[in-house]
Order: C-alpha cells, then sequence, then structure tokens
C-alpha cells in the first residue's frame, strides 16, 4: 500500500485542537442524513391523490461520544509525563466538557454513561467519584472501580483496593460488604454490561467476586455471586478448574467455566445445567467473557494451539455458532449483531488493518493504536472507533467507512453511542 494514496484521506479534514473540535459538521455526523431525500422522493404518489403522504415521526439518533486525554503543548505523556492532563468530552462533533483528569489521569479511569462523564480518582489514601468534573462522592481508602451503576439516585460501586488487594461494595461511598483478600472478575472492559462489574437485574444489584483458597502450598479460587452483603451462590472449588464469568439476567445466572484439565470441558451453565461449546481437546481456551444478545446469552472468547501463530475467534451460545473469526494477527473486540464481520486487526498492539464488513478501511498499518477496549464500538450495523496516533498528533475518529483526523496532544480513551 503506497502512502502516496492515503496522505490526501489523512490530511482531509485536518483540524484544529481548539473549541470547538470540529470547525463544520464532521463528515462522519454529515453522511447519516445523504439519503433522506432519496427516501423522501420514495414515498411520493402514495395515500390521497395529489396528497402529500403522511410523514411518520423521525426516529431520534443515537449521539456519538467521543472522549480523549489532553496534554499541553510540549508535554511528552508517551514517556509517562501527566502534567496538565485534561479529560475532553465531545458529543456528536462538539466539544463539551473539559475537566482536570485528577492525580491519575489513565485511560481506564472514566467513561460515559447516560451523556454524562463519570470519573474516578484517588489520592493514595481518597478515593472521589465525579460526574462532568463534580464530586458525586467520596470515601477513604485508595480503590480502582470495577463496577458502577446509578439506580435512582443511588451510586453502586465495586472497587478493587491497591496494592494487598481486596475489594468493597459501596453504596453512595458507604461500605456494604469487603473482604481483604478477594478479587473482582469482571470490569468495565466488558463493554456490553453498562454496570461493569455490576450487574442489574429486577431491581436488585448483583457482583461476583474470587476468594483465594490456600491447600498444600497452592492456591485455588473459590467464586461468589453477591447480592449486596449477601451470597447468592457459591462455586466451590472443586466444581469448576477455572471460572472465566458469572452473570445474572432476568433471573437466570449464567457462567462459563472448565470443568477439567481439557479445553473441550469448556462449558455455558445456566441455572446450574450445563452446555458444551464447541472447543476442542487440542486448543488453549481465553477470554470466556458473557455477553448478552437478544433473547440469548453468548460467550465471547478464543482458542489457540500450541505451535501455531493463528487463532480462532467466537462468539457462541447454547444453540451453536454465532460468529467465527480466524486470524493469526489480535482482534480488537468482538461485536455482537455483526453479520458481515467488521473487525479491527491489530499487530503487538498497534492497528494493522480494519475492514468495514468486507470493505477494508484504508489507513497507514501500525501507525495507531486502540488506547482502551472502549475505543472501538459497534451500533446499528456501524463500526466506530478513536485510534491514536502512536507517535504524532493526527488522531483517527472512524464511522463505519469514513475517517476523520483530529490534532491534539494526547490520545483517544474512547467512544459510546448513545
Amino acid at each position: 500500500m503506497k502512502a502516496t494514496t492515503l496522505l490526501p484521506l489523512l490530511l482531509l479534514g485536518a483540524l484544529s485542537c481548539q473549541k470547538p473540535l470540529f470547525t463544520q459538521t464532521p463528515r462522519w455526523m454529515r453522511m447519516q442524513d445523504r439519503y433522506v431525500h432519496m427516501q423522501a422522493d420514495s414515498t411520493r404518489g402514495q395515500g390521497d391523490i395529489g396528497g402529500e403522504a403522511e410523514k411518520e415521526p423521525e426516529e431520534k439518533k443515537p449521539s456519538v461520544y467521543v472522549t480523549a486525554l489532553r496534554f499541553p503543548e510540549g508535554v511528552d505523556w508517551r514517556a509517562g509525563s501527566l502534567e496538565g492532563a485534561r479529560i475532553v468530552l465531545w458529543k456528536d462533533g462538539v466539544e463539551v466538557l473539559d475537566v482536570p483528569g485528577g492525580h491519575y489521569p489513565e485511560p481506564d479511569r472514566h467513561r460515559v454513561r447516560g451523556g454524562h462523564l463519570w470519573q474516578d480518582d484517588s489520592d493514595g489514601s481518597t478515593t472521589r467519584v465525579l460526574r462532568d468534573g463534580e464530586e458525586w462522592v467520596r470515601y477513604d481508602g485508595d480503590e480502582i472501580l470495577r463496577g458502577m451503576l446509578l439506580v435512582g439516585e443511588d451510586l453502586h460501586t465495586v472497587g478493587q483496593r491497591a496494592g494487598s488487594g481486596g475489594f468493597s461494595y459501596r453504596i453512595n461511598g458507604r461500605e456494604i460488604y469487603a473482604h481483604p483478600l478477594a478479587r473482582v472478575p469482571g470490569s468495565f472492559d466488558e463493554r456490553e454490561w453498562e454496570g461493569g462489574a455490576l450487574m442489574l437485574d429486577d431491581g436488585k444489584v448483583y457482583y461476583a467476586c474470587a476468594l483465594p483458597i490456600r491447600k498444600d502450598d497452592a492456591t485455588t479460587w473459590e467464586y461468589r455471586l453477591m447480592q449486596g452483603d449477601q451470597v447468592a451462590l457459591t462455586i466451590a472449588q472443586a466444581e469448576a478448574k477455572t471460572v472465566f464469568d458469572i452473570r445474572v439476567r432476568e433471573g437466570c445466572v449464567y457462567r462459563t467455566e472448565l470443568r477439567g484439565a481439557s479445553a473441550q470441558s469448556l462449558v455455558l451453565v445456566r441455572d446450574n445445567v450445563a452446555h458444551s461449546l464447541q472447543v476442542h481437546s487440542d486448543e488453549s481456551v481465553h477470554l470466556c467473557r458473557l455477553i448478552p444478545q437478544g433473547e440469548q446469552m453468548l460467550v465471547k472468547g478464543y482458542t489457540s494451539k500450541t505451535g501455531q501463530d493463528a487463532r480462532a475467534y467466537w462468539l457462541q451460545g447454547e444453540s451453536g455458532m454465532v460468529q467465527q473469526i480466524s486470524s493469526r494477527f489480535s482482534l480488537a473486540d468482538l461485536y455482537p449483531d455483526n453479520p458481515l464481520q467488521a473487525a479491527i486487526y491489530l499487530n503487538n498492539g498497534r492497528v494493522r488493518e480494519i475492514f468495514n464488513g468486507e470493505k477494508p478501511v484504508l489507513l497507514f498499518p501500525n501507525r495507531y493504536m486502540l488506547r482502551t477496549k472502549a475505543c472501538s464500538a459497534f451500533r446499528d450495523g456501524v463500526l466506530y472507533a478513536t485510534l491514536t496516533d502512536c507517535s504524532g498528533n493526527e488522531h483517527l475518529i472512524l464511522q463505519g467507512g469514513q475517517l476523520e483526523t483530529v490534532r491534539f496532544n494526547g490520545c483517544f480513551t474512547g467512544i459510546w453511542i448513545e
């Protein structure tokens, strides 16, 4: 691929980092209405002769939210200098918020929920949760949030403690349950779950935790599903070799687990009824996270074989395989409801190529990276991504097959469609 063929594309739409972000409506927002006039023409002649067709109310389109860490010019954030970090939020191409990055301006410590920017920050002794830069709650202790849900006016959080380990489940900062050694298996990487490690089902908030069990100089794990400070389900160490995920949905408890040494023992369990998944005994399984899709609960994971570079990434459920992509390159993520198999391929963490369905998106390979799992999304047949320039400040926003260049000193941290 010749660089000269791509240079005009990447220079098109070059923008400054001054407010507003885009000097005009960005191409990836303009293209959404390009066929409106054609749809209107197709309705002519319908209804009474000589009369206009009755117009149906337009469905409200979701907004595109983009977040980034932005630094003053000259600050080398790639070398670890975080001086002057700001968290920036754009909505549909317009900058709507710019707040301090906090003590630890890390890409995975802020997110968009309900059109608001939520941020957790700690000074080493006190943790604060902020919405749109304003403090919502604070409490003693140094924690990194793994889950967060706003239920009415009550903020539910589950935070992993720094250093010695352990976690706390809190409501409005008040500790409801804690364990000094346990860990929380979920996180905000599970984009399909709004609450990250927390789940809301029938008005109740659930979370999972894993407790270390020491025996004969070996450590195994006991897994618990918790509701508040009560144990809803215990999976003893003898019941499964490895438990990858536990979730609650519509009154059912799901989990993915290996029941033996062989990958062929990988199962999806719904209310203690096990469904074997399509994995061969000579493969190793990885990830195996639960994600809801319509009426189904799917397992997202990948398998690899010793001595082979290729991996098989898949989504499967009780009824079998839903989607599978094999590649010697890593996939940024798998997206449910993706029949065209739009995908982002990574090479040592850098974006190698992107396919918007069967069509490749033209960009320089290995020049960009996704800073977090939140930097890609798939919604209504459209692939979105925020691509951070690995060495410069000319970053890209992708919507479907359209790219827009955005210049600022920093990195994108996520994209949300709400």
